[in-house]
């Protein structure tokens, strides 16, 4: 009986562990929190934050050149025949060594040091960006999706009544059955229209599941509804902001001050001497002591005087890196220019649909309630009231599309000129 009763508990834990692990859970986000999850869940992000580590443990090693460094040593020697009177020999040395002049390549090399941890931290920022910029993207779609599903459940409510109501009209005479044919085949493409949209809200949702890294099991929710607030954008304020904040102007400064540094250092070590002392103590006696041992001091100037026009071309190299950053400086400003008018220009278009498409929207629907009421009367067929669904259901589908577009130039924008998470909430 015992053995039965354990049996059936061994039944019952499997059942509720495989309930448990093929449970769906529904996560409702908003905007703001499926960008703060995107950002500490993606695997690139991720990365840089260990190549931030990495930049700052060389920064530390830069650091570290300036101070001296010491070394201590030992050895044993066992000898087969007896070295003045004794068979083992034991030695001891302590070395000191302490760069005095470098020709500034140790404070060059803590500079650059300190820039590359900057460009770093930069480049983990301008991925934060794009990050944002995809998400965002994203999320718009699955809105517009979303709004897209409503029209075409709708739709199908509508094409259903149409031929419910062909139906009645063709028994008392009103209408034909090619009215019924048209109503039941608008019909029968509604349901089609419906299949497609809920697999393209479907695949909107799994898209940002996966920018956010959730698991199979987790159902996503979207808290927000597809709306858009007007937003005011003058072309020079946006340059001038992105001139100062843009993540790629920062990152070319900073490239252009390493290639600086780094002609300077080359320049440099060309034509100062480099200085450093190197002091130490040696012992070596047939016991182990430290006693009785010499100590010696050394200052060692070291001079470059000819290396075969090595340095001259190295020089040439680092001008020639200078020169590049500097064209990259330049052209970066121009693609700016020419991307703000760009995203502004499809901001207004945007901005003008969604007004243009407002108006349209209220007179489509006003006239597709007109056409109902005669198509129910029989003064119309089903052709003609098919029509101005149609119609109804384009305006309504451009509708949510201008407010995406719109939603999305404004993401762009920020984007563009550098806007960080902060300002852009």
């Amino acid at each position: 009986m015992k053995r039965k009763e354990a049996y059936i508990l061994v039944i019952v834990l499997l059942f509720a562990f495989n309930a448990i692990a093929s449970a769906h859970y529904i996560y409702v986000v908003d905007k703001e929190e499926a960008i703060e999850i995107a950002l500490e869940q993606n695997s690139e992000l991720n990365k840089l934050r260990k190549e931030i580590e990495g930049a700052e443990a060389q920064l530390r090693e830069a650091e570290g050149a300036f101070y001296p460094t010491v070394d201590l040593g030992s050895g044993y020697t066992r000898f087969g025949e007896e070295q003045n009177g004794a068979n083992d020999n034991y030695s001891v040395s302590l070395d000191l060594n302490q760069p005095i002049y470098q020709a500034g390549q140790l404070r060059s090399a803590y500079a650059i040091a300190k820039n590359t941890l900057e460009i770093s931290k930069l480049e983990l920022e301008q991925q934060k960006e794009e990050l944002i910029y995809q998400v965002l993207e994203e999320y718009y779609n699955i809105l517009k999706a979303k709004e897209i599903l409503k029209v075409r459940e709708q739709q199908v409510e509508q094409n259903k009544e149409y031929v419910e109501v062909a139906e009645v009209n063709k028994e008392v005479g009103i209408n034909t059955k090619s009215d019924v044919l048209q109503a039941r085949v608008s019909y029968n493409q509604a349901q089609q229209d419906l299949l497609v949209a809920k697999n393209n809200f479907e695949t909107a949702k799994l898209a940002l599941k996966n920018t956010l890294n959730m698991e199979d099991n987790v159902e996503l929710e979207i808290s927000d509804t597809l709306d858009w607030q007007e937003a005011e954008f003058k072309l020079e304020e946006a340059y001038e902001y992105a001139l100062h904040n843009k993540t790629a102007f920062k990152l070319l400064d900073l490239q252009e001050e390493n290639a600086k540094l780094n002609l300077k250092r080359e320049k440099n070590s060309n034509l100062y001497p480099e200085v450093s002392l190197n002091a130490g103590y040696e012992a070596s006696d047939d016991k182990l002591r430290v006693s009785d041992g010499e100590w010696r001091a050394t200052l060692n100037l070291s001079y470059n005087l000819f290396n075969g026009g090595r340095d001259k071309e190295q020089e040439t190299q680092l001008n020639k890196v200078l020169e590049k950053v500097q064209i990259d400086q330049k052209q970066t400003k121009k693609d700016l220019r020419l991307s703000l008018k760009s995203t502004l220009l499809n901001l207004r278009a945007a901005k003008d649909m969604i007004k243009l498409n407002e108006l349209n929207l209220k007179q489509a629907q006003e006239d597709l309630e007109n056409n109902e009421l005669m198509f129910r009367e029989g003064i119309i067929s089903s052709l003609d009231l098919l029509d101005v669904q149609t119609t109804y259901q384009q305006v309504r589908t451009q509708y949510y599309q201008a407010i995406y577009d719109y939603n999305l130039a404004v993401a762009e924008l920020n984007k563009v000129i550098g806007k960080n998470l902060a300002e852009v909430k």
